[in-house]
This record gives C-alpha cells, sequence and structure tokens, in this order.
C-alpha cells in the first residue's frame, strides 16, 4: 500500500513538472515562430496548464477499455476536484496576496459566464450516469466553437518574426517531445497505482480522483500567483477561467470520446451541485465590483474546506 501511494505521489509530481516543462517549450516555440500572443493565450497557456487533467483523463479512458470500470472515477473526480480548487482555493489564495485583483467586464460576461455553461453542459452530459463517446464528441466540438468564437471577436495583430537560431527551435522542439514524453509516463504511473491504491485501502477511486485533481491543479496554481505577484492580476484570473473552460470540455471530452466514462449517482447529486453552486459564487464576487478583495478570497477558501469536511466526513 505504501509503495501505491508513492508511486501515485511520485507521479502526481513528475507530471506536474513535466508539464511545466511542456508550457514553457510550447510558449519559447510560439513566441520564436511570431505566433501571436493571442493564440498562445487560448491554446497554449490554457491547454497547456490542463495537460495533467488531459493525460489523467487519457490513461482513465484506456484503462475503462481495458475493464478497470473504477477508472471512470479518477477520470471525473479528476476534473472536479480540479476545477473546483481552482475557483475557490486557488482564486482565493490569489485574492488573498493582490492588493487588487481586477477582471474587465468584457471578459466576466464573455469568458466567465461560458466556465458556468461549460459545467452546466457537463452536468447535462452527465445526469444520466454516463459520459458516452458521442457527449464526448460534442464536449470538444463546443469547446472548439468557443475558440473560434473568441478567435473572431478578438484582433489579432501579426507581429514581426523574431530572429531566432534554427538550432534554438530544435532544441525547443526537442524539450516539447522530451516533456510530452514525461507527461505521457508519469500520468500513466499515477491513474494505473491510484487505481491499485484505492482498491487496497478500499477507498473510492472518486476520492482519490479528488486529490489528484487538486494536485494536478498546481501549474494553475502557480502561474497564476506568479501573474499577481507580476501586477497582472487579469492574467491570474483568465488563467483559472481558461482552464475551468478547458477541463471539462476538452479534458473530460477527449476522455469520453475514447472510452465513455461512469457518472457515480452520488457525485451528481452533491459534487455537481457543489461545484457549480461555487463557480455562480465566484462569479457573483466578481461581477460585484470587478475585483476580489481579501474577504471575498476568505469566502472563496472557506467553501473549499466545507466541500472537503462534508466529503471526508458527511457524505
Amino acid at each position: 500500500m505504501y509503495i501505491e501511494l508513492l508511486l501515485v505521489i511520485g507521479g502526481l509530481i513528475g507530471l506536474v513538472v513535466a508539464s511545466s516543462f511542456t508550457v514553457k517549450a510550447a510558449q519559447a516555440i510560439a513566441r520564436s515562430l511570431a505566433i501571436s500572443e493571442l493564440i498562445i493565450g487560448l491554446t497554449i497557456t490554457s491547454i497547456g496548464t490542463s495537460i495533467p487533467e488531459i493525460t489523467t483523463n487519457i490513461f482513465a479512458a484506456v484503462d475503462k477499455l481495458k475493464g478497470l470500470e473504477h477508472a471512470s472515477g479518477i477520470a471525473v473526480g479528476n476534473i472536479l476536484g480540479s476545477n473546483l480548487s481552482q475557483i475557490t482555493i486557488i482564486l482565493g489564495i490569489c485574492g488573498l496576496i493582490a492588493t487588487r485583483l481586477y477582471i474587465s467586464k468584457r471578459s466576466l460576461f464573455r469568458d466567465g459566464l461560458m466556465m458556468f455553461v461549460a459545467a452546466c453542459i457537463l452536468f447535462l452530459a452527465s445526469i444520466d450516469g454516463n459520459i458516452s463517446r458521442i457527449e464526448g464528441g460534442i464536449l470538444i466540438t463546443i469547446y472548439l466553437a468557443y475558440l473560434f468564437f473568441i478567435s473572431q471577436q478578438e484582433k489579432v495583430v501579426k507581429k514581426e518574426k523574431p530572429s531566432v537560431s534554427k538550432l534554438r527551435i530544435f532544441l525547443y522542439l526537442l524539450m516539447l517531445t522530451v516533456s510530452i514524453a514525461g507527461v505521457l509516463f508519469f500520468g500513466n504511473i499515477m491513474v494505473k497505482h491510484g487505481i491499485f491504491l484505492a482498491k487496497s485501502i478500499q477507498i473510492n477511486t472518486y476520492i482519490i480522483g479528488l486529490f489528484v485533481g487538486l494536485g494536478t491543479s498546481l501549474p494553475e496554481l502557480s502561474i497564476s500567483i506568479a501573474a499577481v505577484i507580476k501586477k497582472s492580476g487579469s492574467l491570474s484570473i483568465g488563467n483559472l477561467i481558461g482552464s475551468n473552460i478547458t477541463d471539462p470540455l476538452l479534458s473530460i471530452g477527449i476522455g469520453a470520446s475514447i472510452g465513455g466514462f461512469v457518472v457515480a449517482k452520488s457525485v451528481l447529486q452533491f459534487d455537481f451541485i457543489f461545484w457549480i453552486a461555487a463557480t455562480a459564487i465566484a462569479l457573483l464576487l466578481l461581477f460585484n465590483h470587478q475585483n476580489l478583495n481579501r474577504k471575498e478570497a476568505s469566502i472563496l477558501i472557506l467553501l473549499y474546506a466545507v466541500f472537503i469536511y462534508i466529503k471526508l466526513f458527511l457524505y
């Protein structure tokens, strides 16, 4: 049991570190090739910080195809745990650190509401206890439609291509390849041994998934805190909102389109409802004055503490 636990923790740490290098390499390549900051933000940063969740869901879906039904719990718990932690405790920590955590009305109405809609769409797709391959494909399609909508709204200014040597670009590509291989390797270890750990100590794989989700939120946490320290509160909030759109639509969508997922009734009755309610509360606090003060940040952190307490001791 202890070996399995160490492998899960080691896999999680390796996954987060490899994901960090993946994002850095991809950003370096994008800038070297003069790809706009808009495209970097919409694809590389948002999808890049969600690589741990995407990888976990892919391996969970593959394991489900092999007959390991418990894998669905890891996948769904991973996304709910990740998104809930991002919109409560991580956003709350950023609010406590920042002197001012501002976000524009335009971004709130467009991206904030899309975040809420994404949570509701995933709930509707799961309401019968299953997320089918077709529903997975629909989730991906909605995500791609959102990206297209954003790209049409934004004015992309083409940059002058910087002078970067072919050797440097090759090294960036090599770094990207190695880091992606690391993500796949550590993601596989974490999911497989997470299932074995749950079986050995007779804990629901969904609970394991929740804590894995908290761990896979570390890229978002590090990027958001770095943005706050650099006095870019809007980037911090934007990173969290973007990930909370990417995870339920793209991450779950990819996994479900491979093998489909089973969603427990108890998860639908409590966890999904709590997540959607927490998302609504976070948005209402931000809508109040386009800012998040320390009192409101504390409320979000308390929300996460209440959720964990209920899951572990009451529900």
